[in-house]
């Protein structure tokens, strides 16, 4: 394949991955982007310049996850030389424009899971309700209907604490919330079949250990890294 025909897999390999991870899929991009071609469709969309986020980018940036936009994209070093120092320079100006909050930084390992949020973070919680960043996590009856319907094996590494420890382990399970609290910009309404998913304690800190938290492909990815080391 060409250069071109890989980044046009890439960025179908994007719009899944937003779709699966996030739950967001931007309905009017893949059909163009097919139509167009993916190059020629990102570089229509990097004519217009774009000092605020907005769009695609934006939804990313709330869910923390900028990494999956066409703006990081092009500026992979392989896919570079596929556009113009104007275009790349427009993506880099997109991105430098995204906020400190939705930046993925460490988590220091007292704070894996924070009580309270750290001022200055907008943050909204059905109405406006600053208590704590893992409310919808610790809700029992969020969590009850997140496992009812997704069960009691873990999503990363499939630990199931009933098969290993028995009764004491029956219906023993932590729920994770798919997109980071902090970054919900505007009220809405918790659908814990799309937005939680069931994770074992060990997995849900280090699903945490970043800041936005990690998603749970990405710790598929590392734990499958790590093991191929062994």
């Amino acid at each position: 394949m060409s250069l071109e025909d890989d980044f046009h897999e890439e960025m179908r390999d994007v719009y899944q991955s937003a779709g699966n991870e996030l739950n967001y899929w931007a309905k009017r991009f893949w059909p163009a982007v097919k139509r167009k071609g993916a190059l020629q469709y990102v570089r229509e969309k990097l004519k217009s310049p774009q000092r605020v986020p907005e769009g695609g980018l934006q939804a990313l940036i709330e869910a923390g996850r900028s990494d999956l936009s066409m703006e990081a994209r092009v500026l992979k070093p392989k896919y570079r030389s596929l556009f113009s120092e104007a275009e790349l320079d427009e993506a880099r100006m997109r991105l430098d424009a995204i906020p400190d909050y939705a930046r993925r930084k460490p988590t220091p390992p007292d704070e894996i899971y924070p009580d309270e949020l750290k001022p200055g973070l907008p943050y909204f919680e059905g109405a406006v309700r600053q208590r704590i960043v893992n409310v919808y996590e610790r809700n029992e009856k969020a969590r009850d209907s997140c496992l009812e319907k997704k069960g009691y094996d873990c999503s990363v590494c499939s630990m199931n604490f009933e098969k290993i420890y028995g009764q004491i382990g029956h219906q023993f399970m932590h729920v994770h919330h798919l997109m980071p609290l902090a970054t919900i910009r505007a009220s809405y309404e918790l659908d814990p079949e799309r937005h939680l998913v069931p994770v074992c304690p060990n997995c849900h800190a280090m699903l945490h250990r970043s800041s936005p938290p990690l998603s749970v492909s990405e710790l598929k990815a590392r734990i499958a890294k790590q093991s191929a080391l062994r």
